[in-house]
């Protein structure tokens, strides 16, 4: 198991659509800093306050300077869509090349393929983190005026908040790519979530069924609010978050043991 384990790790550090990923990532999050910036600082700005809305933000109607805001708002929600599709395409490309074939044969093979798995989403989770906060850090304190930081209690908890929605996410593109053998429905997944977009057709359905509480405890909702969250729901978000990665990873792990490959 360990064997296969460090295979993984070096076929993700020696894979050049990881390190593209990760460039790609750090431009565009970059980027959204300066255009924030840009934006905020015109005399003409205007801020309009507003309850979060789907999508991917490149600037918004607010006053940004500190450092948990632009990990929030800006990095987090661009490198879990940039690094997910990636890991969409790294599962799936074991079925295409044949690799899985090798893995599979070997002691614990089929288990350790997802466990392998589970521990490139967490370090891809932990990639997305660092870089939020590390660029964040690096050019609000160069370019943005009055950049401040929040007491390092809040930072953690956002991190650990994000970490793990982000890891309850990854959870569900390995689960849904080991289900279907389909890069294209993982990533179509990927967007819908990270954006929060889908969250509109879950309160519709929730609503539907009269049991439109629920719609408040999906993925989509905790992205869509993260910057929201405050009080008693950083226990609710961690605690469901880590319920629907061990969901995902335990039937990814079933599926794997039960299929011909």
């Amino acid at each position: 198991m360990i064997n296969i384990i460090k295979a993984e790790i070096k076929r993700l550090t020696k894979s050049k659509g990881f390190w593209f990923s990760l460039g790609l990532f750090i431009f565009i999050y970059a980027l959204c800093i300066f255009m924030q910036n840009s934006a905020q600082t015109a005399s003409t700005y205007a801020t309009s306050p507003s309850a979060g809305e789907p999508g991917f933000y490149v600037s918004i109607d607010a006053v940004v300077k500190t450092l948990n805001t632009f990990a929030t708002m800006f990095g987090h929600a661009f490198g879990t869509l940039i690094l997910g599709i990636y890991l969409a395409i790294f599962v799936c490309n074991e079925y295409s090349s044949g690799y899985i074939k090798n893995i599979i044969t070997l002691s614990h093979g089929r288990i350790a393929n997802i466990i392998s798995k589970m521990i490139i989403a967490t370090i891809i989770d932990l990639m997305i983190i660092v870089i939020s906060y590390a660029v964040a850090f690096i050019l609000g304190n160069l370019i943005v005026t009055g950049f401040t930081i929040e007491p390092v209690n809040i930072i953690v908890k956002y991190a650990f908040i994000m970490f793990v929605m982000t890891l309850a996410l990854l959870s569900l593109i390995i689960f849904v790519t080991v289900l279907l053998r389909n890069k294209i429905v993982g990533i179509i997944i990927i967007l819908l979530i990270s954006s929060g977009m889908l969250q509109s057709f879950l309160i519709s359905f929730f609503d539907l069924i009269h049991m439109s509480f629920l719609s408040q405890y999906t993925l989509s909702s905790f992205f869509l609010n993260t910057a929201l969250v405050s009080g008693n729901d950083y226990i609710k978000v961690i605690g469901i978050s880590v319920f629907y990665a061990v969901v995902y990873m335990t039937s990814s792990v079933m599926i794997m043991s039960k299929r011909d490959i």
